[in-house]
């Protein structure tokens, strides 16, 4: 008779906990080859995993869902996660109309509320998002850039301002923004920016002659 406690060993040898041994045995039964749907059960596995992190480790073992998941237990056991908290958007002119094509830029303060220190070359860059007016995502494409910040120790804060450029048409829109690892795995929450665009907005001229804004400055 099969013994159904049996724990299957990782390549090295050694043995799951059963927390891990409990989502093995749970996925070992799901075959599918939808990759969203692969996702969406890997993301099962706990509440803060996102989109990007899901990927990450399926597409790292060939959309193996078991494999996966027993990667990312041996990652986590490894070394924390990074981790960040959206604490406010200090934009200058926050609340103002922007005009149409227009330069323009978004601050927000946020806080390393993890455990690990944000390593060397964290970024904050636009988030695709199939809601845009897709005119506008074309001209996003051209002008998507990284914005770095500083290695974070954590429960530090820090500001990140970034730059983009409205689209022609006049209306209201949003933007989403998330951070990243310098191996571009998003982690902690994303940010949602929504701005208006109308001829006689004022939102880059309040910009233009208030202080200048480092692209992150450090709080204590």
């Amino acid at each position: 008779m099969e013994n159904k406690d049996q724990q299957v060993p990782r390549p090295d040898g050694s043995l799951p906990d059963d927390i891990e041994q409990n989502f093995l045995t749970q996925f070992s039964s799901m075959i599918t080859t939808d990759k969203e749907e692969l996702i969406k059960q890997f993301q099962s596995i706990g509440e803060n995993l996102n989109h990007s992190t899901a990927t990450f480790f399926l597409d790292m073992t060939n959309w193996n869902l078991q494999e996966a998941v027993g990667c990312y237990f041996d990652y986590m056991a490894q070394s924390r996660f990074p981790s960040m908290k959206f604490l406010s958007d200090i934009s200058v002119g926050k609340g103002e109309k922007v005009t149409p094509s227009t330069t323009f830029q978004l601050s927000f303060m946020i806080q390393n509320n993890g455990e690990t220190t944000w390593p060397s070359g964290t970024y904050m860059a636009l988030k695709q998002d199939p809601h845009f007016l897709q005119s506008y995502a074309a001209s996003l494409r051209e002008t998507n850039q990284k914005f770095y910040v500083h290695t974070l120790p954590p429960m530090d804060t820090v500001s990140v301002t970034v730059q983009l450029v409205s689209p022609a048409e006049e209306g209201a829109f949003q933007t989403t923004w998330a951070i990243y690892t310098p191996n571009g795995t998003e982690f902690g929450e994303t940010i949602t920016a929504s701005i208006e665009v109308c001829k006689n907005g004022t939102m880059a001229i309040t910009q233009a002659n208030g202080s200048a804004i480092d692209d992150t400055e450090m709080w204590g």
